[in-house]
């Protein structure tokens, strides 16, 4: 029996076409108050170790903070959230449901606490969610065994009572079921509403 649903943030409860739209904002940022040109940017970026993602960009919020401007980071990326509706139609509906059921909702994500939060808060869904559970916490991201083991035993969850709920094959579905946890890949945001109650 499922007693606890794990949500990832990134492409399974919001589009991250806002991040598209917010790169280029941030890295002007950076670039203006920084003072840096052309491919110093992208030295820096690589000299504090960080790595681009899946879709060949830094991670604005990481990027931010090796320079000192998360705050400035945080500003904008709020005012996008303003500006653009990127939660999936169907979160607010699954979680009524599954609240109704009297189960935990938990999201854990690579992002940060403070951005998970932001979109909680936004989108009035903290009411529903029990927990967050984020990179920061961990200490590393959803590609190590280490982040679900730090998860497990920080929120004392049995994984075989928890589905993960995700759109990454690696992070969402093979590492935690490694661990025990019951997967749900998500290709399509409507994938929401195929979720096992």
């Amino acid at each position: 029996m499922i007693k606890t649903y794990l949500f990832d943030l990134d492409d399974t409860l919001i589009d991250t076409k806002i991040y598209a739209h917010l790169y280029p904002i941030i890295l002007a940022m950076i670039k203006e108050k920084k003072k840096l040109k052309g491919a110093q940017l992208e030295a820096k970026a690589v000299s504090f170790g960080l790595k681009k993602n899946k879709s060949g960009r830094w991670d604005s919020a990481d990027l931010c903070k090796e320079f000192g401007l998360l705050e400035e980071y945080y500003a904008k990326l709020e005012s996008l959230i303003e500006v653009k509706a990127v939660l999936y139609s169907q979160v607010e509906q699954v979680f009524t449901k599954l609240k109704k059921n009297e189960v935990k909702i938990g999201v854990v994500s690579n992002s940060r606490s403070r951005t998970i939060q932001l979109y909680l808060l936004k989108y009035d869904l903290s009411k529903y969610v029990d927990f967050v559970f984020s990179s920061d916490a961990a200490g590393c991201r959803k590609d190590s065994v280490l982040y679900w083991k730090k998860l497990i035993e920080k929120q004392k969850l049995k994984p075989q009572e928890c589905l993960m709920i995700g759109d990454d094959h690696l992070e969402d579905q093979k590492i935690p079921a490694k661990l025990g946890f019951k997967t749900f890949l998500i290709n399509y945001p409507a994938d929401l509403q195929k979720i096992p109650l």
